[in-house]
Parts: C-alpha cells; structure tokens; sequence
C-alpha cells in the first residue's frame, strides 16, 4: 500500500446513520404492538428502570439528528410506527403524525434528508388479534396506511417499506425468538406471501401518490461463502442457503422496487460436514441464540463483535457483487454496524467496511448511500439495552447520551468523502494488532483479484 493512498467518493455519494421507531422511541404516548406485549410477558430483556433514548419525547430525537448533522452526514434513516399512527383499526391518531412532522421537519432543519421506513419488525396489537402477518387482510391494511403517510409526508422522497422480511420470517415462524413465536413453515410461507404482497401494494401507492419518490425493501445480507471452493457440492449447497434465506425474496420484490436495501454485519463459510442445528439460548440469559443453522464456520482470526459475529467486510464486497450482477438496481446500504460496548473495534468495522463500499463503486457498483447501524444506542430486541451499535454512547436509565470516538473518524470521512488510508490506520486504530490487521484487510480488499475470484463464483440466480 502507497504511503499516500487516498480513496476517494463519489461528489453525490451520502454518508448517514439509521434508527428504527420501536428501538428509539420508548414508550411513552399510544403504543400497543406485539413487542411490547412481548417485553412485558419477558421482564427479563428490559428493566423497568431503563427507558433508551425516548425519541417520543420532544427534543431528544432532535438532539441525536443534531449530532449526527455534525458528524457532517447529509441522510438519516429513521422509521414510523404503525401502532401509534393507527391505534385501533381505522382509527388515526394524528397526534402520533404531528410527532414525526416535527422529527422530519428537524431532519430537513439541520441539513439532511430522510429515508423513512415503514414497517421495521412491529405490528399494531390489532392485527396481531386477526393473526398478525397471517391476517387474511393484513396487505390492504398495510397499503391504506402508506397512502395516508405519503399523503401526509410528501417532501419524504425515499422509503423503505419492510425492513427485512427474510430475518422476520426465520425469527418469528422458525426459531421463535420474535413474536408471533410460530414455529410453523405452513405460517412462515403464509406470513412470507402477506409480507411480499404488502411491499407490493404499498410500492404501488408510493409510486402512484408521489411518482417522484424511490420505494424498496430492506434485506439482511450474509452473503455465506463454500468453505472450499473446489468442492462443487458444496458451493451448491451454498447457493441453495443463500438463495432460500436471503435472494429469493429479492427475487420476489426487486420487480416493485427502485433500490435494494442492503443490510450487512458479518458472512460465515459453509460446511457440509458440519452441517447441524445447535441452538443454545433461553431469554433468561439475554443471548441471542449461537445458531449453527446450515453448517457455518467463522473466518480463522476474524475480530468479532459482541454478538460473536466475525468482522468480515470482503463478505459484504462479495454481496454487492451479487447484488449487482443479479438486479441491476441500484443499491443503499441501509445498515452497516458492530455491537461494541467499549469502543474498541468500531474505527476497524467502519474503516475496512468503507474501503469495500469504495472498492464496490470503484467497479461501477451503483451504491447511493450508507447508513451505520445506529445513530445511538437503543433497544436490540431480545437483547435489551445489552448491546451497543450507536455512534452516540447512551446510558439507557439516565439518556446521557456521549458522542464515541469513533464517531470522529466517521466524520473525517463523510466531510471529506475521502479515505486517507494510512493518516486513518495511525490517528484512529490505537492498538498495534489492529493497525497490521486493518492494512492487511484493506490491501486485501483492494486487490484486484478478489473481485475477479468474487465475480468468477457468483451464481446467477
């Protein structure tokens, strides 16, 4: 690697970070989902006394979106919730609305643009009594909801409308940590149907109400690899995983969508050998399950984040690739993270997963955004207040909120949409095993010849 290397973004490439509705806005006002039954029959995951980031509350939201339009980034992702716009079925709150006026009025205020997601996990109480993503009617619901938001939000211009229906499906009907706990596959392809038929209607209202406006799904991306290349059964086998977990619904909604939104934090290696299904977790113990689900095994030496996920940003080059040469559309990297109490290995996450966006777009990717997962810590599900994604540093019991260190490299690089590799490496990554590791992986990510090796064993779907 020169000593002077500088990668450099393009002029209209935007850097953000994203939230979700549920996981920021606590609960105070009118809010009854299938999550906070959930919480409430699971004690365990939240203490009564935490309350998160509570972005109901005005002026806390606007204090996270200020910072984060120091942090010099240009788009927020933010979501509504459903439960509080509608309470009861066909019954608006417009107080609930007035609410998010003010948030994306401030979003717009401090010099971003929003992205909005519509549905991220949750769904209103009242549709979880007609059977929650089995309801019968649940995609005409879903549909009359978004023409009420695109009436009532016009200057919105780019929206999510699920944000990964893949991970929903598998969490909620398989392994039955998220609520509605089915472990049925005749419910998980009938929840499946209902969530792509919902996107469906719901891109046609957007498009139909504001034609100007951009609309697609968000997607969780592992983008697993075949542990060994030249096995053919095994990268079969590999194909098959990817495919049934994660492409076929793009497959099934790219046709009604301006973008994929891709959501990456680590890939795995496939093993037939090892092929079982181990799950070790109980809520008592607020773990997410350690699931060895299609055979997977980690990269040897990879760091890993709290949730003992290998940092992997050659698995997320990978899955631009298959992204690109399957849809050609364009993409926004709408979650990118780590879970990292202590600040330790995030600058090394950001850095490295930066470098493979720009070697992406350097091959003539279309990527138009990045988001990092989080703005600010916030409730991650089943595992409470325990894990740490956000740029800003949150006390979840008293809201004092602290900007992190590394933070301040992301700022470095969305002010000056460039990478000074070297200058990155020495002034942000302060431990010696890091710095050596973090150029090895950028050198690796930036060599031609792992995007020829990528695209020589893409399978077309």
């Amino acid at each position: 690697m020169e000593d002077n290397e500088i990668l450099v973004f393009p002029t209209n490439f935007k850097f953000g970070s994203s939230t979700a509705a549920f996981q920021v806005e606590g609960d105070s006002g009118e809010r009854n989902t299938d999550w906070d039954e959930f919480l409430k029959n699971n004690s365990n995951i939240v203490r009564p006394d935490e309350k998160g980031p509570e972005w109901w509350k005005k002026g806390k939201a606007e204090v996270d979106l200020t910072a984060m339009s120091e942090l010099g980034l240009k788009v927020q992702r933010i979501g509504f919730e459903w439960a509080r716009i509608e309470p009861e079925k066909g019954i608006i709150n417009y107080n609930a609305i007035k609410r998010y006026k003010e948030i994306i009025k401030h979003i717009f205020e401090v010099g971003m643009s929003p992205m909005v997601t519509l549905n991220h996990f949750t769904l209103p109480s009242w549709i979880v009594k007609e059977g929650s993503w089995e309801a019968p009617h649940i995609a005409l619901y879903f549909e009359r909801y978004t023409e009420l938001m695109i009436a009532e939000f016009p200057e919105v211009t780019h929206w999510i409308t699920i944000n990964e229906p893949n991970i929903l499906v598998i969490m909620s009907y398989f392994t039955r940590y998220f609520p509605p706990q089915k472990g049925s596959l005749r419910s998980a392809m009938k929840a499946r149907h209902n969530m792509i038929e919902a996107h469906r209607r719901s891109y046609h209202m957007i498009k139909d109400k504001n034609p100007n406006a951009k609309a697609g799904a968000s997607f969780a991306f592992r983008w697993d690899r075949a542990a060994s290349a030249s096995d053919p059964f095994e990268r079969a086998y590999t194909s098959f995983v990817n495919y049934l977990s994660e492409l076929s619904y793009v497959d099934a909604m790219a046709k009604t969508s301006d973008f994929i939104g891709c959501n990456f934090y680590a890939g795995y290696f496939l093993n037939l050998n090892l092929l079982k299904w181990r799950v070790s977790m109980s809520l008592s113990n607020r773990r997410l399950p350690e699931v060895l689900l299609f055979g997977e095994v980690k990269t040897p030496d990879a760091y890993e984040s709290e949730y003992r996920w290998p940092i992997v940003p050659d698995f997320l080059l990978n899955a631009l690739h298959v992204l690109n040469k399957n849809y050609k559309l364009p993409i926004i990297i709408t979650e990118n993270g780590i879970a990292d109490s202590h600040d330790k290995l995030r600058s090394f996450y950001i850095l490295t997963h930066l470098v493979a966006v720009w070697r992406a777009l350097h091959e003539g990717i279309p990527i138009h955004h990045y988001f990092h997962w989080s703005t600010v810590d916030n409730i991650e599900w089943i595992e409470g207040y325990s894990k740490k994604f956000g740029l800003l540093e949150l006390d979840p019991i008293t809201g004092k909120r602290k900007l992190r260190g590394s933070a301040q490299l992301y700022k470095e690089i969305a002010t000056s949409g460039k990478i000074d590799i070297n200058h990155m490496i020495n002034t942000y990554i302060t431990d010696d095993d890091q710095k050596e590791k973090a150029t090895t992986t950028i050198r690796m990510l930036l060599r031609g010849e792992l995007s020829r090796r990528i695209k020589r064993d893409i399978p077309k779907v």
